[in-house]
């Protein structure tokens, strides 16, 4: 997560969440419903990569940076050509007209999560396309810069840690989020999968954040994300450490 970023991660909230259910469906999963956005991500992401750094012909999972306020646009623009897209959403709790009021935003501001082939994606960040002027490549700032170009390769999440992540992130509480790694404190560094609660399915490290144990899951280059309050008897080793 960028220093950007951070500035606008607020304190997670304690919250004791030992009931059962079902797990919510991806409420985000092809929605372009975005509400105001709060905060504006400053990194630089650029169009220009070299096809070394993606695979061709298949589909992956992109992550696309849209300009300040055009966050729904991208998603419809790019929904229209009939591809798969997600903006994860949290919880928070504000102040209106007086009232405090739960109300939903975008989990991680101005970013689209889109399943295409690197020739797909071309359509939409390379000019002369009409949407290049504010749909750009997040690029991942973890992998080396291409030679051929200069730049960070475009970020690709990969298949299962993508389905994971939107089964975390489609669960509405206001007691999960996004944090900076340094304020995770990781219990083991193995893997375990939940089986009881709202978050039933997801897979990632047990964890304490915000004086709670959660559970959370690392995507590399774009931050970590943490569950709200897990017990222990909720939780399960996952043996399969290279398949979530």
């Amino acid at each position: 997560m960028d220093k950007e970023s951070k500035k606008h991660t607020p304190a997670l909230p304690n919250a004791d969440t030992r009931r059962g259910g079902k797990n919510p469906s991806s409420a985000g999963l092809t929605s372009c419903t975005s509400p105001e956005v709060q905060s504006h991500q400053t990194e630089n992401s650029h169009t220009g990569v070299s096809l070394d750094c993606v695979p061709s012909g298949k589909k992956v999972w992109y992550v696309f940076r849209a300009t300040y306020g055009r966050t729904a646009l991208a998603c419809v623009e790019i929904q229209k050509k009939g591809i798969e897209t997600y903006i994860p959403m949290t919880v928070v709790k504000k102040e209106i007209n007086g009232k405090k009021k739960l109300v939903q935003q975008p989990l991680l501001p101005n970013l689209v999560f889109a399943y295409m082939t690197y020739e797909q994606s071309l359509e939409f960040v390379k000019e002369p396309a009409r949407t290049a002027s504010y749909i750009k490549y997040y690029t991942d700032k973890t992998k080396p810069i291409v030679e051929e170009t200069g730049l960070n390769p475009p970020m690709i999440i990969p298949d299962n840690e993508m389905k994971n992540f939107i089964n975390a992130t489609s669960v509405p509480s206001e007691h999960s989020g996004m944090i900076p790694k340094e304020r995770v404190h990781y219990k083991s560094g193995e893997l375990v999968r939940v089986i009881k609660g709202d978050f039933t399915g997801v897979i990632g490290r047990v964890a304490r954040a915000s004086g709670q144990q959660r559970i959370a899951i690392d995507i590399d280059g774009l931050g970590t994300f943490v569950t709200a309050y897990i017990p222990n008897d909720f939780i399960q080793e996952w043996p399969f450490k290279d398949n979530l």
